[in-house]
């Protein structure tokens, strides 16, 4: 959180306004269909990489600002004091799991990430050209035309690279878990199979557990290792739909993300953080029960 003059800090959720995308389109010709609840693809994605994510995390209200201003340059942020109302604003940061993972691939200049994790080399480029740096607020309008964005582009490259009939025959949770898993692993280390076959190639057969046994980035700086065998393992829940399919290769990778979280200082912290997440994306109740006393079981050694 921070403190600028009057600026109040806001530790709420998005809320709605984030949550509600674009409603998935209609296809093929116009049927009667009684009963049928429509799922808003727009929004469940928006909701797990919002939990994921948290862009909260580093956001302010701050007040007396005009609204047709969509960034405020840290230089500028003591100037607005407190009136009526007050907008959310995202602070761009480099994160510190980024920075060490730059610093031990040796590479030059920070990642710069805002909101729920729109990520640029050392600024994030607006549309309009518009270049914002480690320090500065974009507001939250901006942020989420981001979010919008970048989801497409990652959807882009899941269709790109499956069937189409496969793609329409995901799951919403599967899909969720997917293009979160985008924001992690790049197409190219998707594409790869130093053993058996890829990501894309299991996806395309619909052999959901050899996809399960997938989700496994592994880190280039120890530091991040934790934390990013927590989002192995929450994609992991989430594309199971709270269940840990019951072959080899799927269960390994799971036994694994639960030990590298579990050897962590905070690792019980962490893995009850994967459950809580998990739950408050609406995974089946009874199969994340029965995953939340696998996991009991694997860090107690029974």
């Amino acid at each position: 959180m921070i403190s600028v003059g009057r600026i109040k800090t806001y530790t709420k959720a998005l809320g709605l306004s984030l949550l509600v995308g674009l409603s998935s389109c209609d296809r093929g010709a116009n049927k009667v269909v009684e009963n049928v609840v429509k799922t808003d693809t727009m929004a469940t994605t928006k909701k797990i990489l919002s939990l994921l994510e948290r862009g909260d995390r580093h956001s302010a209200v701050f007040t007396g600002v005009p609204k047709d201003i969509n960034v405020i340059k840290a230089k500028d942020a003591k100037q607005y004091c407190e009136s009526d109302s007050g907008e959310i604003f995202y602070k761009v940061y480099v994160g510190q799991a980024d920075k060490a993972i730059r610093k031990a691939k040796k590479k030059k200049g920070d990642l710069v990430t805002v909101g729920q994790g729109i990520t640029g080399l050392n600024c994030i480029k607006l549309a309009n050209g518009v270049k914002v740096y480690e320090g500065d607020y974009i507001s939250s309008r901006v942020a989420d035309s981001l979010l919008t964005e970048s989801i497409h582009e990652k959807d882009s490259i899941l269709r790109a690279n499956i069937a189409d009939s496969t793609y329409k025959q995901l799951k919403q949770y599967e899909k969720d878990a997917v293009l979160s898993y985008l924001y992690n692993a790049s197409e190219c280390i998707l594409k790869k199979a130093p053993k058996g076959k890829s990501f894309f190639q299991y996806l395309m057969e619909g052999n959901l557990s050899m996809v399960q046994s997938k989700f496994n980035i592994c880190p280039s700086a120890k530091s991040a290792e934790a934390g990013l065998s927590k989002r192995n393992l929450i994609n992991l829940i989430i594309f199971g739909n709270g269940k840990v399919f019951e072959n080899k290769q799927a269960k390994d990778n799971f036994v694994k993300q639960v030990k590298k979280i579990n050897s962590h200082k905070n690792g019980e912290s962490l893995l009850n953080e994967a459950i809580e997440i998990a739950q408050k994306y609406g995974v089946d109740s009874l199969n994340l029960a029965e995953t939340k006393e696998k996991i009991y079981r694997i860090t107690n050694n029974k």
